[in-house]
Order: C-alpha cells, then sequence, then structure tokens
C-alpha cells in the first residue's frame, strides 16, 4: 500500500511539474505603448529607473530565464538609432558581455524595423533585440542558460502593433 502510495504521489509531482514546464500564453494589450503581446502571466508595467518615458515589462520565463520589454516613449531618428546600435555590437568592445559570433542581424517584427544580436559567455545567453517605428523604440532582452527558449520565440512573434501611441 505503502508503494502503490508513493508511485501515486510520484506520478502526480511529474505531471504538475510537466505542465508547469508548458506554459500556455495569454495575449495582452498595452494601448499606451502601442502593443499587444503573449506573455505566460500578466504583467503590470513600471517606470524604467523611475523615468515615465520608459516603460517595462518583466516575466520569468519556464525554463528559469527572464524577459524584459521596454517601451521608449522619446523622438528618435530609427535609422540613425539603429544604425548606432549596430555599430557598437559589430565592435563587440564589451568584455563582460562578448557579441556572439554571427548572431548580429537584421530583423522585422510586425512592420517594425529592427536588429539583434546575443552576448553571453559560456552557457549563459542575453538576448538584445530592439525594433523602431511610429514613434516608439522597443527593446527586448531576455536573459537564459543553454540553448534559446522556443517559448521566448513564441513571446517575441506575438508582438503586434495596436493603435500606434503618439501618432
Amino acid at each position: 500500500m505503502k508503494s502503490l502510495f508513493a508511485a501515486i504521489l510520484t506520478l502526480t509531482l511529474s505531471c504538475t511539474a510537466l505542465s508547469q514546464s508548458k506554459q500556455q500564453l495569454r495575449t495582452y494589450v498595452f494601448p499606451e505603448d502601442g502593443f499587444s503581446i503573449s506573455l505566460p502571466r500578466p504583467v503590470t508595467p513600471v517606470n524604467d529607473g523611475g523615468d515615465r518615458h520608459i516603460h517595462v515589462y518583466t516575466v520569468r520565463l519556464a525554463a528559469g530565464g527572464i524577459f524584459s520589454l521596454r517601451a521608449v516613449h522619446r523622438l528618435m531618428d530609427c535609422d540613425t538609432t539603429l544604425a548606432d546600435l549596430w555599430e557598437k555590437a559589430d565592435q563587440n568592445k564589451d568584455p563582460g558581455q562578448p557579441v556572439v559570433r554571427g548572431s548580429l542581424k537584421q530583423v522585422s517584427l510586425d512592420g517594425l524595423q529592427g536588429l539583434e544580436y546575443e552576448s553571453g559567455r559560456g552557457g549563459e545567453r542575453t538576448l538584445h533585440r530592439f525594433h523602431c517605428g511610429n514613434k516608439l523604440f522597443y527593446i527586448f532582452s531576455a536573459g537564459y542558460k543553454g540553448k534559446r527558449p522556443a517559448e521566448l520565440d513564441q513571446i517575441i512573434n506575438s508582438f503586434r502593433q495596436v493603435n500606434p501611441a503618439h501618432n
């Protein structure tokens, strides 16, 4: 009887762990920052370092990583800003966070131009992704260990512009 109870308890705990590792994403809309995105749980934006022009949305990923999205409400020239970011990443001068060779690339997301690269050492990685348009600048970042989580790409690819703010 004890072994039957132990087997049922082990099976229950295993099923619970499996269901928690595969989180369901739900779409949330943030009209003030001009986007919607699918996330594993609700999130409340906070001002980045008290700056009311930058709203940060942060969630923990199932595999223990962290995803953040910053919506920056400052007038800036998209082409110049993205070119400056590209040059900085391409020069790879930060010894603490070296850019992973071959990861720097141009990307687009729901019609917004952008760039992406990864940095890190050993098995630890940080994704840096920047998109610009409609007078808003979006900064996606994620920290994780090992292989890039599939959940991260699902979250990023779910991003959609909605009634762009400040038009």
